[in-house]
């Protein structure tokens, strides 16, 4: 079954972050109202002001991408300059990770999956692209617009729309998105 959820920036909850240093907002969370011990997938957008460590998430995957401002993120002993445009950062949550904003307060997409169910991979789409994604979460990174099952959304910086079942849709864009395709695991 495919359906198509209008998920507006006024909207996303705030949470703080498990580690208690800062604050992130959810835009989307499988299943709905899921906490840090619960959920399956969840996808976020957080603002990070200053220099710390990332909270530790035992068996979850996580992919970042910078929305805006530059974040130098450290992997382990590897350190990883994001700038606007650069390309998703994947790591797991047991990883030792920090993060410094370069300059002022930078935000990011963090899109986290429960290992064992399901995987996700972000990237920037100019135009509508066929998946064979479970869910599809489009986030704007301006304003755009998006047709998307004989419907039209209207999205500002940060709205998004989430899309079961988006192989079955008829979709276009009128402008770029942040895409984060999230995939059932295999059960090979």
């Amino acid at each position: 079954m495919s359906g198509v959820r209008l998920l507006r920036v006024g909207d996303h909850a705030a949470r703080p972050w498990k580690n208690g240093g800062g604050v992130t907002r959810d835009v989307a969370v499988f299943p709905e109202g899921a906490d840090d011990g619960s959920f399956l997938w969840r996808a976020s957008v957080a603002t990070i002001a200053a220099a710390g460590p990332f909270s530790r998430f035992p068996e979850i995957d996580r992919t970042l991408m910078l929305l805006d401002g530059e974040l130098v993120i450290k992997i382990g002993d590897v350190a990883h300059r994001l700038r606007p445009g650069s390309a998703a950062l994947h790591f797991t949550g047991e990883e030792m990770v920090s993060a410094a904003p370069v300059g002022e307060a930078c935000t990011v997409l963090n899109v986290m999956a429960q290992r064992e169910t399901f995987s996700a991979k972000l990237d920037r789409w100019q135009g509508a692209r066929p998946t064979s994604a479970d869910y599809l979460l489009l986030l704007a990174t301006g304003t755009v617009g998006v047709a998307a099952d004989g419907r039209r959304f209207d999205l500002s910086a940060h709205d998004a729309l989430l899309i079961d079942g988006p192989a079955d849709i008829s979709l276009s864009l009128d402008g770029p998105v942040i895409a984060a395709e999230i995939f059932h695991a295999s059960t090979d």
